[in-house]
């Protein structure tokens, strides 16, 4: 995880509902799906939003795995 970007593996059918989950939080974080096949999206948030962030993700209704040592080629 940089800085304020974030990577979480999700089971691909559930991308647009951690989609749908963050654009109800107005703009806490952009969410952009980095492989679909595999699960893994990008989460972009601020310094200042970051620990919200976290917090949602922790509560995310579906199991979501954070990438620490995940990087885009």
């Amino acid at each position: 995880m940089s800085n304020s970007i974030m990577y979480l593996q999700v089971e691909p059918a559930f991308i647009t509902d951690i989609n749908r989950i963050f654009e109800g939080y107005e703009h806490l974080a952009l969410v952009s799906t980095i492989d679909r096949v595999a699960g893994i999206v990008q989460l972009r948030a601020t310094p200042d939003t970051l620990p919200e962030v976290l917090k949602i993700v922790e509560h995310l209704p579906v199991t979501a795995k954070i990438l620490t040592d995940f990087h885009e080629v």
